[in-house]
């Protein structure tokens, strides 16, 4: 908590939540309604961001825009965790077929770029956030599980893992009391760092007409609507463009943050060890 940046970063992202998260109490308009007669309206009492093209509170739209961005993109993070970090635990320990099977599954998905691999998947199930979501999770898991993988070659040769083996430990045990904690916390600087780049993807795939579908308001989605008033009305992208890049630059503060704190080099120093079941044992 003394590092200012960690700070700047904890305090961006905590407003940015509680904004998007209250959007039904803060917002003074409904999102979705058409109001030719209002289109473009500049900032005033009654919209204090000014109107879109249809006569859409700009205000209302951002904060249920990011709504729906931050949501996603939460729900993009969890699902990619839950796979990569398994594969990665499971292929790490085990070794021999299961790790060459499970990585040149890796290495086929890390043969093409994330986002053109994502706009592939999209493409091929449809434009809409919920195949955005499955996009993004069969396309980001890769890097957990590559990441926990070496981690874990590395751990499992380490004096408290050889005492559990010789102890009987089964392997779903060793890996559950024993590795798990011990690859959690870089784990958690990943996740951090990785929500900025899910933001941004989902607000592309949105801006690209795959993600978000009108009427429903999301920052990429806002973006591509207002593209012909770039020239007389740049706020109509200057908005939602602001909204990410102030998101983004919170999440990777954070996560700078957090590495800081939760150097992968730490894992050398014995104390790591003390984390859950496991550091017992070794203790022991």
């Amino acid at each position: 908590m003394r590092d200012p940046l960690f700070l700047a970063g904890l305090i961006m992202i905590l407003l940015i939540f509680i904004a998007t998260m209250a959007a039904p109490l803060l917002a003074p308009h409904d999102p979705l309604p058409v109001s030719l007669p209002e289109r473009l309206q500049p900032a005033g009492d009654d919209y204090p961001l000014g109107t879109d093209s249809l006569g859409r509170c700009l205000l209302t739209r951002l904060l249920y825009g990011g709504r729906v961005t931050l949501q996603y993109s939460l729900s993009v993070l969890v699902i990619i965790v839950l796979i990569g970090v398994p594969v990665g635990l499971v292929a790490g320990y085990l070794g021999g077929l299961v790790d060459g099977l499970l990585m040149r599954l890796a290495d086929i998905v890390l043969a093409f770029p994330n986002l053109i691999l994502a706009l592939v998947v999209t493409g091929i199930l449809g434009p809409g956030l919920l195949n955005v979501l499955i996009a993004l999770a069969l396309v980001s898991w890769v890097q957990y599980a590559r990441v926990v993988r070496g981690m874990v070659l590395s751990l499992k040769q380490k004096e408290f893992v050889l005492a559990a083996r010789a102890a009987g430990t089964s392997p779903a045990g060793i890996i559950w009391d024993h590795l798990l904690p011990n690859v959690l916390p870089p784990v958690v600087v990943m996740a951090t760092l990785n929500l900025g780049r899910l933001v941004l993807a989902i607000s592309t795939l949105s801006f690209l007409g795959l993600g978000a579908q009108p009427p429903d308001p999301e920052w990429g989605a806002m973006i591509n609507e207002a593209r012909n008033y770039i020239v007389s009305q740049p706020q109509l992208m200057l908005y939602p463009g602001t909204a990410i890049a102030f998101t983004v630059l919170g999440f990777n503060l954070l996560g700078d943050g957090l590495r800081d704190v939760l150097d992968p080099q730490e894992f050398s120093r014995p104390w790591i060890h003390s984390f859950g079941k496991g550091g017992q044992k070794a203790s022991a």
